[in-house]
């Protein structure tokens, strides 16, 4: 039976394989061939849903050039894109309020009902 804390490991290894393998530009089929496995069984590893041995981890890691132990390694987290930075001369600031305090002042009147 799977126990309870060995699942976040599972799928930290698993996720560690996929990211590894795309990044070497391989197909689940192919990695399976270069360790001597079925594509299947890779995708089950890749899920954290298999107990993987240490035979494999050491092969998966000979194939995809690390040292077994970055298969363990926590996931980098993506980053938020930053959100694109827009300079602006004095003249443009200037336009800018003007076209804010418009939209304030047009908000904060109510239309008159005819």
């Amino acid at each position: 039976a799977l126990m309870p804390e060995a699942l976040p490991v599972r799928l930290r290894v698993g996720a560690n394989v996929q990211r590894l393998r795309r990044s070497r530009g391989l197909t689940q089929e192919q990695l399976s061939e270069l360790v001597g496995n079925t594509g299947k069984h890779l995708g089950q590893i890749e899920r954290g849903e298999v107990n993987v041995g240490i035979d494999t981890l050491a092969r998966l890691a000979s194939a995809l050039e690390v040292d077994v132990t970055d298969l363990f390694a926590p996931t980098p987290r993506r980053r938020r894109p930053e959100p694109p930075m827009y300079l602006a001369n004095a003249r443009e600031l200037d336009q800018i309020e003007d076209a804010i305090r418009s939209i304030r002042s047009a908000h904060i009147k109510s239309p008159v009902d005819d």
